[in-house]
């Protein structure tokens, strides 16, 4: 569209012109990857099912290796933020890209649980960042009514990831078994890895790192947008020292704790609910992955319901302590039957809760970091709750090889989301979960 045709249209219309075609140009490439991030990440769970076996390990260094993806995560996200606020997502996206699929893909050529270990550690160096860098990118380029509905499409592709990666994974380890002499377990993880290389260089060719570089907006469109981000600045950027205004912050923590919890949730069904399905007497390796499907589908509904109920009523706190109680009660629930039905749907349940809780939290930080402090605050944050990614998995393996059952560490984490509950309810303070730019929203509706 020329600047003639746009200066033609109302304010309001300039805007909802901007932000579809913004939409249109980032958000499905950005769900692509992190869904294929989110597999890369994962796919430990199923190969599980060969792997220990072949290589000889237990469930609590299964556990470990897990877990161990986590600590580079965590010690590089600062810096990895850092860099992106300096370089561009687009440099930053494909090195990030390029070097976790090689990563990934190298898993299959393994020998001990030792490389294993090694591997994860490198892959949770060169991931690192990504997840907070596209919470920053999206601070770029949309307001902040808009970020919950925004951040809910990019949290989608987690639990689509999870529903396509369970059957996927399933069929290749049962189909590509003995393929070349390769073990079904190495193919998932060559199949599942690669990919992720090549998105890496349509991300440096499509992506543009702010609004003023996208040759696709015209400039009176660039301008509607960046009044918009312009008018969200948060007096606190001046203040005082980045650092200490992130370090400072209790709110900080108390999202970062939100987050923890919600992983904990998150990964116990990603790393062991295809183990739990296979405990309970489904024999078939591709039943396993469809099964595990049908109730880690429900995160894909739930980001989706919850988290554009949210913009649409304004609200962040009750949605917020909602998804925590439904995790809470669907994980006690599937402690307490023997029946594969019913413990599915209270995975489902918790599933649902924990694919709406990511979205609806990554929005929280945007509205009461300043400019200058988010890409240190959201890394800060993402760090601290990524502890819960190198301490629940291995807790849950010593659990699980000390009691022979898992319930114990479930039932641990329904209590964490119980008191998360409380948290949102009681501690949260109004400017973090408040929704601003109602025009914005309206805006956004009418597109």
């Amino acid at each position: 569209m020329n600047d003639y045709v746009t200066s033609k249209y109302e304010p309001d219309a300039i805007k909802r012109v901007a932000y579809r075609k913004i939409w249109w140009h980032i958000i499905p490439l950005l769900f692509v990857c992190y869904g294929i991030a989110f597999i890369d990440r994962i796919n430990l769970g199923f190969t599980k099912l060969q792997m220990s076996d072949a290589l000889g390990i237990n469930p609590t260094w299964y556990g470990i290796a897990a877990g161990a993806f986590f600590i580079t995560y965590a010690i590089c996200e600062v810096p990895s933020n850092m860099l992106l606020a300096k370089w561009g997502a687009r440099r930053t996206f494909i090195r990030i890209m390029v070097l976790w699929g090689l990563a990934t893909a190298a898993t299959a050529f393994i020998s001990s649980v030792g490389h294993l270990v090694t591997l994860r550690l490198l892959l949770g160096a060169f991931e690192a960042g990504f997840l907070p860098g596209i919470v920053l990118y999206l601070t770029f380029w949309f307001p902040a009514s808009m970020r919950a509905r925004v951040t809910a499409v990019i949290f989608v592709a987690n639990a689509a990831a999870g529903s396509v990666a369970a059957p996927l994974s399933g069929w290749i380890l049962s189909s590509m078994n003995g393929v070349w002499g390769l073990a079904g377990w190495k193919w998932v993880f060559i199949l599942e890895g690669l990919p992720a290389c090549a998105m890496g260089f349509v991300c440096f060719k499509m992506l543009r790192d702010r609004p003023d570089q996208a040759e696709w907006l015209s400039d009176a469109e660039k301008s509607a947008v960046n009044a918009d981000l312009a008018a969200e600045v948060v007096s606190t950027d001046h203040s005082a020292g980045v650092l200490r205004q992130v370090l400072g912050n209790p709110t900080n923590y108390l999202v970062a704790f939100l987050f923890f919890t919600a992983i904990c949730s998150n990964y116990l069904l990603f790393f062991w609910l295809p183990t739990i399905v296979r405990e309970s007497g489904v024999a078939s390796l591709v039943n396993v992955g469809l099964l595990t499907a049908i109730p880690l589908a429900m995160g894909f509904v739930g980001a989706i319901v919850l988290s554009w109920s949210s913009d649409w009523l304004k609200e962040r706190r009750w949605h917020l302590a909602l998804c925590f109680c439904l995790i809470a009660l669907g994980l006690i629930a599937s402690t307490s039957t023997h029946s594969l039905p019913l413990m599915l749907i209270s995975f489902a349940v918790a599933s649902f809760a924990t694919g709406a809780s990511g979205p609806l939290i990554w929005a929280i930080p945007p509205a009461y970091l300043g400019k200058k402090a988010a890409p240190v605050g959201i890394a800060f944050i993402s760090t601290l709750g990524n502890i819960a990614g190198f301490a629940s998995p291995p807790l849950l393996g010593y659990i699980k090889s000390s009691t022979g059952s898992l319930a114990p560490g479930v039932i641990g984490i329904a209590v964490l989301s119980a008191v998360g509950a409380l948290c949102i309810a009681f501690a949260f303070p109004e400017q973090a979960v408040r929704v601003k730019h109602k025009d914005v929203l309206d805006t956004l509706e009418q597109a």
